[in-house]
């Protein structure tokens, strides 16, 4: 709720001043499935999560099989190598250290009202708000950039522009 209205008062002072935004609505694929374990537990370290809690979420992370049913008949089982298990409690907690990991370098000091973009994220999805179309160009192509380093990969099909202005024109 809090960066609904964060965004809420962002567009109402831009539209009060007739400053043109241009906002992107990005979309994660399938992010609880393209998490890149090793790289996950590589963060983990990395944000100084302590060595107890990092083996624990390797032994859930290690050796995880999986059985489709088609037609009613079972596969054999097969080993998940990438990803975290949907519907764990633990798996939204390691998706957001993974976003915010993707996100951080990206992030400057400020708002937009002193800078030409800013990005908001919130569970799998991401805002960017932009002054101009090439700022936004830029730090989109940013995010995607760092975005595959950790695994996630933009879904283009869900991914919405919108350019927000005052004048009519």
């Amino acid at each position: 709720m809090d960066q609904l209205f964060v965004v809420r008062q962002i567009l109402e002072k831009f539209y009060a001043h007739d400053i043109d935004l241009h906002l992107l609505f990005i979309d994660l694929k399938k992010v609880f499935g393209s998490i890149n374990q090793k790289k996950l537990l590589e963060l983990l370290a990395s944000f100084g999560i302590p060595k107890k809690i990092e083996w624990l979420v390797k032994m859930t992370l290690e050796g995880a099989q999986g059985k489709v049913i088609v037609d009613g008949k079972v596969s054999n089982p097969f080993v998940i190598s990438r990803g975290v298990r949907q519907g764990d409690g633990l798996s939204a907690t390691l998706f957001n250290l993974i976003l915010h990991k993707a996100l951080k370098n990206l992030e400057q000091s400020n708002t937009i009202l002193n800078r030409l973009t800013q990005i908001h994220g919130y569970a799998n999805d991401i805002l960017v708000i932009a002054r101009s179309l090439p700022a936004l160009e830029a730090v989109c192509a940013e995010i995607n950039r760092e975005a595959g380093r950790v695994g996630l990969v933009i879904n283009p099909d869900k991914t919405k522009y919108v350019r927000f202005s005052a004048s009519t024109s």
